[in-house]
């Protein structure tokens, strides 16, 4: 398996930091240690002979062609000069093995297997170290008679052998640390990636959480505010209605409205205030008595039960009790006509139930789906329906035409963790 997957990333990274310092010191040990060889054993005592000029001219050109052929391998990437290239390495060492006199040459055999084990991968690496030990063997037995008796031979033979197998180990051990940088620059890539993802996913569930605190201030401001509104507008058409007729039924209706107003303003206050703090104590009994004192005071003759106690059931599931049967409440009002309704609540064990009815002219229910997005009854009944999706609730809604309508809400006792508070 190759450790690198081209040429140019051969001669990159650990690999070649690695290899060009190594080829180096080879090539120039050798060729001082030739010259110096060739100095003392009287190679130019009587004038330079070709043998050593031919030595450390290869010499040179192998040190030249360390230091420029990652150039070309960069420019040029291609699978056949680095084939062609490691070929005319293994040439040019066999020539300055010939020409050597000293038998230093060999040192530089290693360099060839250490090389291919990262341009052609690791099994061309171990063929060509087994192919030089094989070479060395064949060299011995053919020009060395009885060299498995020779100390020296056997001595250089086992040299040969443990440097090629610490070139192969060299080569080894800077292919693992070349594949872990790899594999650490792409966990920081995927880090870098996975952070980016999160951010995203920050950015999305900040957005999330806008909408949704946005409406719920605008189920609030409906359905709070939205039935205080409705109520002040009844009782002040009532005091018009009976300001000459009967003044002091005038004068309470603005007394009521006014009630009404420090009423609503309160109610405002408290949700600018639920969004500074949590926890707040609420109280279903007594605000659906103050709802029905309301719709008493509106002309609305309302009859309130409440079975049960709410000590068990979270705010947020009472809360949502309370304003579906504000907003029926408000609907009753504005739209019914009605002279009676009544309000049932039942904390039961497993649920807790509301009903709202009243005698008024009723509606075709099919006509709920028909409505503008924007019609407040529209938005009012959807803000009840978002809060009970909420806490796992169902709403229902019951009427004819002139029979009244009749709404149920069931909530469980059980309540999403996420929904309580």
């Amino acid at each position: 398996m190759n450790l690198v997957s081209s040429p140019a990333q051969a001669r990159s990274g650990v690999p070649f930091r690695l290899f060009l310092p190594v080829a180096s010191l080879l090539y120039g040990g050798v060729l001082i240690a030739g010259i110096y060889y060739a100095i003392i054993t009287g190679g130019f005592t009587y004038g330079v002979t070709w043998r050593p000029l031919v030595f450390v001219a290869i010499l040179l050109f192998l040190l030249a062609l360390e230091q420029c052929e990652w150039r070309w391998l960069a420019a040029y990437e291609s699978r056949a000069i680095t084939i062609g290239l490691l070929i005319a390495r293994v040439v040019l060492l066999e020539v300055v093995a010939a020409v050597d006199t000293s038998g230093l040459s060999r040192a530089l055999y290693p360099i060839v297997p250490f090389l291919a084990f990262f341009s052609l991968g690791k099994r061309a690496s171990y063929v060509l170290a087994i192919s030089y030990m094989v070479m060395f063997v064949v060299e011995l037995a053919l020009f060395v008679p009885h060299w498995y008796d020779n100390k020296e031979a056997v001595s250089g033979m086992l040299m040969f052998f443990i440097g090629l197998m610490f070139a192969l180990s060299m080569a080894h051990v800077a292919s693992m640390a070349e594949a872990n940088r790899r594999r650490a620059e792409g966990f920081l890539s995927d880090l870098a990636a996975t952070h980016e993802q999160l951010k995203a996913y920050a950015s999305q569930a900040t957005a999330l959480a806008t909408a949704e605190e946005r409406n719920r201030l605008a189920r609030d401001i409906h359905d709070g505010l939205g039935h205080y509104l409705t109520a002040i507008n009844i009782l002040l058409e009532k005091a018009i209605a009976f300001g000459q007729r009967d003044p002091p039924t005038a004068e309470n209706a603005v007394l009521d409205a006014k009630r009404l107003t420090r009423e609503a303003l309160l109610d405002v206050r408290q949700s600018v205030g639920s969004l500074r703090r949590t926890g707040d104590t609420f109280s279903l009994s007594s605000s659906l008595r103050d709802l029905a004192s309301t719709m008493q005071d509106g002309g609305i003759a309302t009859h309130l039960e409440i079975t049960g106690s709410e000590a068990d059931f979270s705010k947020p599931a009472l809360m949502a009790l309370y304003r579906a049967a504000q907003e029926a409440m408000t609907n009753i009002q504005k739209h019914a006509s009605a002279r009676n309704a009544s309000i049932c609540v039942l904390l039961g064990e497993q649920e807790a139930r509301l009903t709202v009815e009243d005698d008024g002219q009723g509606f075709d229910t099919a006509s709920l789906d028909h409505l503008s997005p924007h019609r407040s009854s529209r938005f009012g009944l959807q803000g009840v329906r978002e809060r009970l999706e909420v806490l796992g609730g169902i709403l229902e809604i019951a009427s004819q035409p002139t029979h009244g309508t009749h709404l149920s809400v069931i909530i469980p006792r059980r309540l999403p963790e996420s929904s309580n508070g």
